[in-house]
């Protein structure tokens, strides 16, 4: 019995040596993540057929607007391919430009800020209903908002709620909003 025991033992010290030493002379067989740009990951994980999302549209999908997530995604692949071809063109022809856009600046000033005034005259004159049902999450809530255009920014509230615990404190019911309303007056109307 002994002898067997003994036997099994140098077996598994003697593969043990077999290994580290392959490991130490021949490597893992692969580069470290840890030895990649941030560039290479990304496309790496890309090329298996997987999404990669900034902060921004992390927050914009995690709410629930998915469809401007991806267009915006595609939209931005396809701009940055346009502007570096378009970039030597625009060089040349910017100075020219620059100058026409100051003069037609300069002339339409007047018309520009009457339409400004009659916009935000529009745009606080905006108001909505709310009605918040059972079992509406605060990112629900904060989507109808930005499509109503009582708030500018869907997920920029939604954090404002969960930072605040506001989102702890939500009651059912319908709530008169208007748009021009800060985040934290939106909030203390959906929390009474």
């Amino acid at each position: 019995m002994k002898q067997s025991v003994r036997s099994f033992a140098i077996g598994l010290f003697t593969a043990g040596i077999l290994l580290l030493g392959g490991i130490f002379f021949f490597g893992t067989g692969g580069e470290k993540v840890e030895d990649l740009a941030a560039e290479d990951l990304i496309d790496l994980v890309e090329q298996k057929g997987y999404y990669v999302l900034n902060k921004e549209e992390y927050i914009a999908a995690s709410v629930g607007d998915e469809s401007k997530t991806a267009s915006a995604e595609t939209d931005s692949k396809e701009e940055n391919s346009e502007q570096e071809s378009s970039n030597k063109e625009e060089d040349s022809s910017k100075d020219q430009e620059d100058e026409a856009t100051e003069k037609a600046k300069e002339e339409n000033s007047d018309e520009n800020d009457s339409e400004k005034t009659e916009k935000e005259e529009e745009k606080e004159k905006t108001s909505y209903t709310l009605k918040i049902k059972e079992g509406m999450a605060s990112s629900d809530i904060s989507s109808v908002l930005e499509n109503n255009d009582i708030i500018d920014d869907a997920g920029e509230f939604n954090e404002y709620l969960i930072d605040n615990d506001y989102h702890l404190k939500v009651q059912i019911g319908e709530y008169e909003l208007t748009t021009g309303m800060s985040h934290y007056e939106v909030a203390e109307a959906i929390t009474k």
